[in-house]
């Protein structure tokens, strides 16, 4: 009787590990809710900050008279591998930036389209018309926990989703918590967290829809992984125990 009840017992541990490691669908599903009627008017506005790097070219037809900062439309196709710090202008503690020819520039809180009309206003006591184009270069973000590929990214655009970023990561990994995700956000008035919902389309809209420079995202492990972590050791307790049951077993049938 006894080793029918540890048998049994064996049985029972088995199963209740089978139940705890299959994850639900609702869990695991992106989007389930259907956000038809969520009216989403949030707009992705970045503003330079102290610490940026960005370039700043002038097209003109005659780029050797503004050297270092000239760019002539056949220049503009070579490829250039320096750094983003050697071929780029930092905004520096007091939020100006150092331009040739037209000195100090205060860029500090302006979005990039405000900046490259600032910079084009001073370029016109050189040029009538001139062609100015201002590119953020330090855009970059932190994905970070149950993905696939975690790890600091740069961004090549001006603008990235939420899940653009995850797929520049590879994507949650299998043991994710796709209900638990955070977006950890520097801001004028400090540091704030934003929850994640991946389950919930609704979820992604507002301050999460996209992603800001210097962003960190988080995705928590799920129960399942901490259960998996004991699995293996688990598997060979209960293999050892089912051996020993039959073993057992087999003998008393031999009496």
């Amino acid at each position: 009787m006894k080793i029918k009840n540890i048998f049994q017992s064996v049985v029972v541990l088995f199963l209740l590990g089978c139940m705890f490691s299959c994850t639900p669908q609702k869990k695991i599903v992106y989007f389930q809710n259907n956000a038809g009627n969520t009216n989403d008017t949030s707009a992705f506005e970045m503003r330079l900050a102290i610490g940026d790097i960005i370039t700043v070219d002038l097209y003109t037809i005659n780029p050797d008279a503004f050297p270092g900062i000239g760019i002539s439309k056949d220049r503009a196709t070579i490829v250039d591998n320096r750094s983003a710090y050697e071929k780029g202008f930092t905004i520096d503690k007091s939020g100006k930036v150092i331009l040739p020819y037209i000195g100090e520039v205060m860029l500090q809180g302006l979005s990039v389209p405000q900046a490259r009309d600032l910079i084009t206003q001073k370029f016109k006591a050189f040029l009538d018309e001139p062609v100015i184009v201002v590119k953020k270069l330090s855009f970059k973000v932190s994905i970070v926990g149950e993905v696939q590929k975690p790890g600091l990214y740069y961004v090549p655009n001006e603008r990235i989703t939420l899940i653009e970023g995850l797929a520049l990561a590879g994507d949650v990994a299998n043991f994710a918590d796709r209900t638990n995700i955070k977006i950890i956000r520097q801001t004028a008035n400090g540091s704030i967290e934003i929850p994640i919902d991946l389950t919930d389309q609704s979820s992604l809209v507002g301050a999460a829809k996209y992603l800001y420079p210097d962003d960190v995202v988080y995705v928590a492990p799920s129960r399942k992984k901490a259960f998996s972590q004991i699995s293996v050791a688990s598997g060979i307790f209960t293999s050892i125990v089912t051996s020993l049951v039959l073993i057992g077993t087999l003998y008393l049938k031999t009496k």
